[in-house]
């Protein structure tokens, strides 16, 4: 291998493990400043990749080509949409979806209107732009709008399917992009370029390339998702897909949580029941034995919650209960799992969440419950507290029923020591 073909493999590399990088950047503090810079970022990304595609190119063999854009920065969409899907749920990742797709499609056009600036008698163009590399061929359009949608509704549904047949964090990833690159590169250069005397040239250094670059993007999730917090406050929103939503049916989680919304809630709080916790909590900790991702579960009792149906009625007791049921939810991500467990006391299981991350948000859960129940004036406006016990995985136990009673016997060291505390150790 020569040095120069070695400086452009090694920069490519550097491109894709750049974009990773900034992806997961903006991942990280959407607490703070929502989703709406990475959806923009990933838009941006993929029109760069486009245009790279269309104009620059590196000759790896005789016979082979290979774009910095369709090798390094286009795999980046898809990286994006694993890692909603992941971490957030499936509606977040087909609200991604549909802006990539309105992105492709606005940018496409606007592009096509400035290429008209380039040519004519009043056009002034020192760069001597051509307007070919804005305004993309029509076919060209069509066969990538369709390939992207195809790719980033696919992605979701392969990694579900290897989910259940590899355990390995890393392979499953990267496996389900390089299947999916591959899918990708035959329909877009089989779309696009099938009469070309050198397609095969063309779809071999594109498949190459791509399950190569697929390696880069694996790596970054593989070793971001088990050390993830996810932590991060998020109000809970319920996906409710109708019949014509396509990716609402498609995916699985979704129609999961679809099918066991209603059935699975307690009447009362709103919160999810005993028996969705219990079917949770064995699901999550196969998950967790797979993927070797922590779990924390979170115990969570109303103090001297007796007094308060003693002094104000029952009535009254319910709806503190409400109440507190509300700030728990508001208090976590829309993947974790409020639960009542059994009269005042509440089981919220955090995927993906280490203790040391889900003792901070205990911590946060302490001192909202309080400030939701003084703001709705439960109890005439009598302080409420809460005492939290938690229990993570591995360093607590591998089973659901250790995790149960290792997080109570904290909970229970807490109201001896005062109550309105977390106890994590």
């Amino acid at each position: 291998m020569s040095a120069e073909l070695a400086k452009h493999l090694s920069l490519m590399a550097f491109e894709a493990a750049v974009a990773a990088a900034v992806i997961l950047a903006l991942f990280t503090v959407r607490p703070v400043v929502g989703l709406a810079p990475l959806y923009t970022t990933v838009g941006v990304f993929y029109y760069l990749a486009t245009l790279l595609a269309g104009t620059t190119f590196v000759k790896v063999a005789p016979s082979l080509l290979m774009s910095p854009g369709s090798v390094a920065l286009f795999p980046a969409s898809l990286f994006a949409v694993l890692l909603v899907y992941i971490r957030e749920d499936a509606k977040e990742a087909r609200n991604m979806i549909y802006g990539l797709l309105a992105a492709n499609v606005s940018a496409s056009l606007l592009a096509f209107l400035a290429s008209q600036h380039l040519s004519g008698p009043l056009a002034f163009n020192p760069l001597a732009l051509p307007a070919a590399l804005f305004a993309q061929s029509p076919r060209l359009f069509v066969v990538g709008t369709l390939a992207l949608f195809a790719d980033t509704v696919l992605i979701v549904l392969v990694y579900e399917a290897l989910a259940r047949v590899i355990g390995p964090l890393f392979p499953r990833l990267w496996l389900t992009l390089a299947l999916v690159l591959a899918f990708d590169t035959l329909l877009f250069v089989t779309g696009g370029f099938v009469e070309h005397p050198a397609y095969r040239e063309i779809l071999l250094s594109g498949m190459l390339g791509k399950v190569a670059a697929a390696v880069v993007y694996a790596a970054a999730l593989a070793l971001y998702l088990p050390r993830a917090s996810g932590a991060e406050p998020r109000p809970v929103v319920e996906a409710r897909p109708g019949l014509g939503d396509l990716f609402g049916w498609l995916t699985y989680r979704q129609k999961y949580e679809a099918l066991r919304a209603q059935a699975a809630r307690d009447p009362l709080t709103g919160a999810y029941n005993r028996g969705f916790f219990d079917e949770m909590l064995r699901a999550q900790l196969a998950a967790s034995h797979r993927s070797r991702a922590p779990l924390t579960l979170m115990m969570v009792d109303v103090d001297h919650f007796k007094r308060i149906n003693d002094r104000h009625g029952h009535v009254e007791g319910d709806r503190a209960l409400r109440v507190i049921a509300r700030a728990l939810t508001g208090a976590v991500r829309s993947s974790d799992i409020v639960c009542r467990y059994g009269g005042e006391e509440f089981a919220i299981l955090l995927p993906g969440t280490p203790l040391v991350a889900a003792t901070q948000l205990a911590g946060r859960v302490r001192e909202e419950v309080p400030a939701a129940c003084a703001r709705e004036k439960i109890a005439g406006g009598e302080r409420i507290t809460v005492t939290i016990g938690l229990a993570a995985l591995p360093e607590d136990g591998e089973q659901g029923d250790t995790l149960i009673r290792t997080a109570d016997r904290r909970l229970y060291r807490g109201k001896e020591a005062g109550r309105d505390r977390v106890m994590a150790a």
